[in-house]
């Protein structure tokens, strides 16, 4: 159980100790990112980072959005925090801005068997795509999801036009 309110907020560079302990808790060794991948997440072009806290940081999603399509590279929630709505949010939030940035459209990858994740994104819309065979080495299957017509925002001078 979470107490208090939880904010999404977009990550900064010194948020970066906090998506690390996020990123050992959540994810067995061989599946973490590094550092250095974090650190492209964080200052990379066309990314999108939030951060979900409360009186500590609960989870984090990064996401790149390139033309018309986003694409969710990670979504970590501490263990003891899932179940508690946080995914949820952060997905919310991470599709809100990258709506903003004008995707119509995201696309992910998730492992076959990580029925929790599998769920939270048919609940929010996604649908499934395709299946990858070995996309996370022999015999560790993914699928492809997608979520599809995103409504782009209508902006001022667009809407003067």
């Amino acid at each position: 159980m979470i107490a208090g309110r939880i904010n999404v907020v977009p990550a900064r560079q010194d948020d970066l100790d906090a998506i690390m302990n996020l990123e050992r808790s959540g994810f067995e060794p061989a599946e973490q990112w590094s550092e250095r991948s974090w650190q492209g997440e964080l200052l990379g072009e066309g990314r999108t980072v939030l951060i979900a806290r409360s009186h500590q940081p609960l989870g984090v999603i990064a996401l790149q959005t390139v033309d018309h399509t986003a694409d969710l590279h990670r979504l970590v929630v501490a263990p003891q925090h899932r179940r508690s709505r946080v995914a949820t949010q952060l997905v919310q939030a991470g599709v809100e801005a990258v709506r903003h940035l004008g995707a119509r459209s995201v696309i992910l990858e998730v492992h076959w068997t990580n029925e929790p994740a599998i769920a939270l994104y048919q609940r929010l819309g996604f649908e499934q795509l395709a299946a990858r065979n070995d996309y996370y080495g022999p015999g560790q299957h993914a699928l492809i999801l997608k979520l599809w017509d995103l409504q782009v925002p209508v902006t001022l001078t667009e809407v003067e036009q």
